[in-house]
C-alpha cells in the first residue's frame, strides 16, 4: 500500500480522511463502499473478542505459542492487512503483543544464562 492523500471519506469531525489508501483505489480500508460488508464482519468480531473468556483463552493459547508459530502468525496477519482482509489495528495489536512475548522470552533466556554463569564462577572459585 502506497501512502496518497485523497482518501474521498471523512472522519468523525467532517475533514477529509487522511488514512492510507488502498492500492489503486480512491478509499482507504474504513471507506471504501464495496468493504462495507467486510466492515460489519469486522465488528462483529472485534466484539466478540472483547469477552473476559475471550481474552484469558488467547492469552493461554499465545503463552504456549513458539517463536516460528509467532512469526507465522505476524506474516499472515501482514499480508492479510495489505489485502485488506483484517483491520490495520488488528494487525499492530498483534505485532506489540509478538514484541511483549519476544522481550519477556528474551529476558527469561538472560536470566538463565546468567544464572549458569554464576553457577560456573561458583564453582571455579571454590576449585
Amino acid at each position: 500500500m502506497e501512502k496518497t492523500s485523497g482518501c474521498q471519506g471523512t472522519n468523525r469531525s467532517g475533514e477529509p480522511c487522511s488514512a492510507t489508501l488502498q492500492s489503486g483505489k480512491a478509499w482507504c480500508l474504513w471507506h471504501d463502499p464495496d468493504l462495507a460488508e467486510q466492515r460489519t464482519q469486522w465488528n462483529r468480531e472485534a466484539g466478540k473478542a472483547k469477552s473476559n473468556t475471550r481474552r484469558a483463552s488467547r492469552h493461554v493459547l499465545a503463552a504456549a505459542r513458539d517463536l516460528k508459530e509467532v512469526d507465522a502468525q505476524l506474516c499472515r496477519a501482514f499480508t492479510d492487512v495489505l489485502d485488506g482482509r483484517l483491520p490495520p489495528g488488528v494487525g499492530t495489536a498483534a505485532a506489540t503483543i509478538a514484541r511483549s512475548i519476544i522481550a519477556v522470552r528474551d529476558a527469561g533466556d538472560i536470566a538463565e544464562r546468567l544464572d549458569q554463569l554464576e553457577a560456573t564462577l561458583r564453582d571455579r572459585g571454590s576449585a
